[in-house]
């Protein structure tokens, strides 16, 4: 299991085309997603985020407002604090997010969350690995494209290329998908 970030970034830019080839064979043999967030859940297991936090500085946090105030609270300050010293307005979207200091959220110290207990859904759900959901590990095209920000969505997203018998250039299907019905 690969858990270096600069390994992973480096890997999964050298792969881009053959994650993209491997995401066009999954659609084309209608492999069931669910496969994947079994892989990912398992791999979710051997991996310490607090040993990484790569989502704390390569991605930005949406807040909503009640999230505003359970954070507001946890910290024991006004909303209105808050809201002037942690969250910005999105220029292009006009969503409030979580600021960004020295590359990374305002709320990260080394590799910790120092609002943990509070933090955003969004952050509660990372990387979103849900079948049901709508964001980052919850569609295959976003899997492929931001593996190299999470070792659980790059280490997955391999072992579901293993379990499928998938191979790069041969894009050929060796086995079965569980779930999947025979025919």
């Amino acid at each position: 299991m690969v858990t270096d970030l600069v390994q992973i970034r480096s890997l999964a830019d050298a792969k881009e085309s053959e994650n993209t080839e491997f995401r066009r064979f999954l659609r084309h043999h209608h492999v069931p997603d669910q496969v994947f967030y079994n892989v990912a859940v398992e791999i979710e297991h051997f991996i310490d985020c607090r040993a990484c936090a790569n989502c704390c500085r390569q991605t930005r946090v949406n807040v909503t407002e009640p999230e505003i105030a359970r954070i507001a609270a946890f910290l024991n300050d006004p909303v209105e604090t808050d809201l002037h010293e942690y969250v910005e307005e999105d220029p292009v979207e006009h969503r409030l997010m979580l600021r960004q200091e020295n590359d990374a959220c305002v709320f990260l110290d080394g590799n910790l969350c120092l609002i943990y207990e509070a933090r955003p859904d969004a952050c509660h759900n990372f990387p979103h690995v849900d079948a049901h959901g709508s964001t980052l590990g919850s569609r295959m095209s976003s899997v492929v494209r931001n593996a190299w920000i999470c070792p659980i969505l790059y280490n997955a997203l391999e072992e579901h290329k293993h379990r499928t018998g998938w191979h790069h250039h041969k894009a050929q299907f060796t086995g079965t998908f569980p779930g999947t019905p025979s025919h």
